[in-house]
């Protein structure tokens, strides 16, 4: 017999938690909260997988192809099931922002988006972007502040990977990545 892998785990307890939405959904309904916590659970899973998806694309542009219409359909759900999360969180009747329950999952479908490269997508993270804007500016620190703001302008740069249009120098890049990393 053999052992499952880290992934063969990874992947039947994702199919255990999809049951449980489910099962939830079924008992519960669409609009209790069990189900809408449950739901960002598997939300926060995928968005996770999104940025290790995106790290590891380039290697095989033919597997790439495939990949990245795989990664757009799980993104459309992300985006749906974090949509779904702001009206139930705004049906509540609470007098507080949405976004103190659902910066994280917005910031990550933002980077998720934004990393796919092209405008488009871009455009739609600064419009995720601009649900946590406010709070972010209040609420979060100075950092996470300046990342919604990178976040909501991306779209706004030209080719970031030609220094001379963004009117940086190549000793200015150069001394950015040694601070990052």
């Amino acid at each position: 017999k053999r052992g499952k892998t880290a992934g063969e785990d990874a992947e039947t307890e994702r199919d255990i938690d999809q049951q449980f939405l489910q099962m939830a959904t079924s008992i519960c309904g669409v609009r209790h909260w069990t189900t809408h916590f449950l739901n960002l659970s598997l939300i926060e899973e995928s968005l996770a997988s999104f940025h290790s998806t995106l790290m590891a694309m380039g290697r095989d542009s033919d597997k790439d192809a495939e990949t990245t219409e795989d990664l757009f359909v799980e993104i459309a759900e992300a985006a749906d099931g974090i949509g779904r999360a702001y009206s139930f969180a705004s049906s509540l009747g609470l007098r507080l922002d949405p976004a103190h329950w659902l910066f994280d999952y917005t910031v990550g479908l933002a980077r998720t988006l934004v990393g796919l490269g092209d405008v488009k997508s871009q455009k739609y993270a600064a419009e995720w972007i601009s649900r946590v804007e406010r709070y972010a500016e209040r609420f979060e620190n100075e950092g996470m502040a300046k990342v919604v703001v990178a976040l909501r302008d991306a779209w706004k740069r030209e080719d970031t990977g030609d220094a001379k249009k963004g009117g940086e120098s190549d000793q200015l890049r150069e001394g950015k990545r040694r601070k990052i990393g």
